[in-house]
């Protein structure tokens, strides 16, 4: 790990009380799993948002699929929706 850096946020005595009782199951601090979920968290947004990005130059470059026709596709493969 490289160098570290405090960071304070106030969570509910519940998630804390959880959050202690994952560590010690796990053997690890609850600094060490803030991190991890943190970096799962991060990791995701940042996905999420390269795909809305790509999305957004597909639809800028015509490269969108009308909304009916995935409707249609969909029912194609799977049937109508109750």
């Amino acid at each position: 790990m490289g160098k570290t850096v405090r960071v304070n946020a106030e969570i509910s005595e519940e998630l804390n009380a959880s959050l202690q009782r994952l560590a010690d199951e796990h053997g690890r601090s609850k600094d060490a799993l803030i991190e991890q979920a943190l970096q799962v968290y991060v990791q995701s947004e940042e996905q999420f948002a390269a795909a809305v990005r790509e999305g957004i130059a597909a639809w800028q470059a015509g490269e969108a699929v009308e909304h009916s026709d995935v409707v249609a596709d969909f029912e194609r493969r799977y049937g109508r929706a109750q």
